[in-house]
């Protein structure tokens, strides 16, 4: 004998069914069932990194945004590897330059991360320790050459300091995407000339320090 249906049990939920994955949603034509960290990067890049949603990138390389979600936790951690992509991508010094050399290398290498990155100048400032970050990862071999060349720490921070601010402020003059060099319009590549020109001129007379004193309890 037959068992009775229950035509108004509920159907269980999609999380209780063992046979699909935990990071992917079913299968659906046209959707893949994996996609790489760097396809996730590429896609808030392109939206720009001040204003992706999680939603949106995931639209972007066909996943949903729960799978997103399994891999990253949340905006801040897609954020987080996008910042550390960003800055994996920055060249070390070449050779053993002199002190405006370094920093006119140093200039050369924010804007070219600010052109492939959108957004970035609207993330540094909102960022945990903006000043620390400004010359983390490979940036930190152009603090050391500094340092050998008799700058202090502070010297060094400062000086580069000004020239990443400078160089993030032009980002705001060009489109909210990723730009080639090449792309950049004339006025704004003058005026950013123009802008290190400047503070490589200040620098000859004086070299200030940036230190931040802690607050007094």
């Amino acid at each position: 004998m037959s068992q009775p249906t229950h035509p108004t049990r509920p159907l269980p939920s999609l999380r209780q069914r063992p046979a699909v994955p935990a990071s992917v949603e079913p299968s659906t034509p046209g959707r893949p069932q994996s996609f790489t960290n760097d396809d996730a990067i590429a896609a808030a890049y392109r939206a720009g990194l001040a204003g992706f949603s999680v939603k949106g990138v995931a639209k972007q390389i066909g996943v949903s945004p729960a799978a997103l979600y399994q891999r990253f936790g949340n905006r801040q951690g897609l954020l987080n590897a996008c910042m550390s992509k960003a800055f994996d991508t920055v060249e070390p010094l070449v050779g053993s330059p002199d002190r405006f050399e370094t920093l006119r290398q140093f200039s050369d290498q924010w804007w070219a991360l600010c052109l492939r990155c959108p957004g970035i100048e609207v993330v540094i400032r909102n960022y945990p320790d903006p000043e620390i970050l400004l010359m983390t990862k490979k940036f930190g071999c152009y603090r050391t050459r500094l340092c050998e060349l008799g700058l202090s720490t502070e010297q060094a921070t400062f000086a580069g300091s000004m020239i990443a601010v400078n160089m993030l402020e032009l980002r705001h003059r060009l489109p909210h995407t990723p730009v080639r060099p090449e792309d950049v319009p004339a006025e704004v590549e003058s005026q950013r000339e123009q802008s290190i020109s400047f503070i490589l001129q200040t620098l000859e007379t004086t070299w200030p320090e940036w230190s931040v004193k802690e607050e007094q309890a």
